[in-house]
């Protein structure tokens, strides 16, 4: 359809639009793309995720004229959360909208402002996946009235992003709403506008208003006795994730020993591995080394992905440096009250922004992952890249 002005921009977003945004956000990354998605499970906002564990007890072995073994039941505690609330906006002023129409102009317009959001939208989506609920992307060191501040890694940043930093034991922001104007890797700095910034060693840099609001990736996941989904996994012990550290030289013979852990800890079946890119390569030169085949699998998404004993090693440029999970994706799902749309509950997706003389529209989805299981699933990390 021709888009000429609000009215008919309003419907094309709504009709033509909202399917591809879908089918990209939801495909953000090969894990989400095999994600199950699940809203049955949603009542409200709030995620409910009953929990099995431990042994049946009516098993055992009796004598001939003896009594049988007391029944009892799995135990079963019960998971609840809230869904967290990702957001995509465009912002289009009135001026520029009324010097766009003509010859398609505005058309043009209007589908350049929806790729970047999209593409920006999927990148954080994907980020947030191997993240953590705070929205950690970085640890300060300790910087002294500076804007060019030292951190742990430069991997989840890049130039134009805004960002906070923030002291992650009481939420106390410390610098709000500051432009990446630099992004160094050699000297792991990034540089940001504004104010000269006084940083501790374990402060931290976050989206700018993300803090504490950010989906239960893998790295909030894989984290051995902490919080999840409301259960204290330091009383839980059950609920902890199977971790393999200090890897070094990746082998296939390293590869089976997690595979058979998790199998051995609690049935595990991983179906999927996610490696970062450096692993990739060092998994790539290990079969170059015994002279196999590099065997591939196109997976959902439009994703290839290495083969290890038929299992697919997917890769993403933001899991962490030396990390390789293996999932058993039959538990996870993507727990959502709904699939990504517009707000139009007053009848328009692209509705006047208060005051300014512009026009916006949002995509709302509210859901997070869950798992059932983590120590169904292992993270083998401090791997030697390539």
């Amino acid at each position: 359809m021709a888009i000429t002005n609000l009215q008919s921009a309003s419907e094309a977003l709504k009709l033509f639009y909202i399917d591809g945004f879908r089918y990209q956000l939801n495909n953000a990354a090969p894990l989400l793309a095999i994600m199950e998605k699940d809203s049955t499970s949603v009542v409200g906002s709030e995620v409910r995720m009953a929990l099995r564990y431990g042994r049946q007890g009516g098993i055992g072995n009796r004598s001939d004229d003896g009594d049988l073994p007391t029944p009892r039941s799995r135990q079963t505690k019960q998971a609840a959360w809230q869904t967290k609330n990702l957001f995509a906006q465009i912002q289009i002023t009135d001026k520029t909208m009324k010097a766009s129409r003509g010859a398609g102009g505005f058309e043009s317009l209007l589908e350049a402002e929806l790729s970047d959001a999209l593409e920006d939208a999927k990148d954080d989506v994907e980020r947030q996946l191997f993240g953590s609920q705070s929205g950690k992307m970085a640890v300060t060191a300790v910087n002294t009235a500076v804007n060019v501040l030292v951190v742990d890694t430069v991997q989840y940043f890049a130039e134009g992003q805004i960002v906070d930093v923030v002291n992650p034991s009481d939420g106390v922001v410390k610098a709000q709403a500051r432009e990446i104007t630099i992004v160094d890797p050699d000297a792991k700095t990034i540089t940001v506008s504004g104010a000269a910034i006084t940083t501790d060693a374990d402060d931290i840099i976050v989206r700018s208003g993300n803090f504490g609001l950010e989906m239960t990736g893998l790295a909030s996941i894989f984290t051995k006795d902490n919080t999840l989904y409301g259960i204290n996994r330091a009383q839980n012990k059950w609920f902890n994730p199977t971790l393999i550290p200090t890897v070094g030289t990746i082998s296939e013979v390293k590869i089976q020993n997690a595979i058979d852990e998790v199998d051995r800890k609690a049935a595990g079946r991983v179906n999927v591995m996610s490696a970062s890119h450096g692993v990739r390569r060092a998994y790539q030169e290990l079969l170059l080394a015994t002279k196999r085949t590099t065997d591939t699998m196109k997976l959902k998404g439009g994703y290839t992905a290495l083969l290890y004993n038929d299992t697919p090693i997917t890769v993403s440029k933001y899991n962490p440096a030396g990390n390789l999970y293996g999932l058993d994706m039959s538990t996870f799902k993507m727990y959502e009250m709904g699939d990504w749309d517009w707000l139009d509950e007053d009848g328009a997706v692209l509705s006047r922004v208060p005051n300014k003389a512009a026009w916006g529209a949002v995509m709302a989805h509210y859901a997070d992952i869950g798992v059932s299981k983590p120590a169904g699933s292992f993270l083998m990390s401090g791997i030697t890249e390539k």
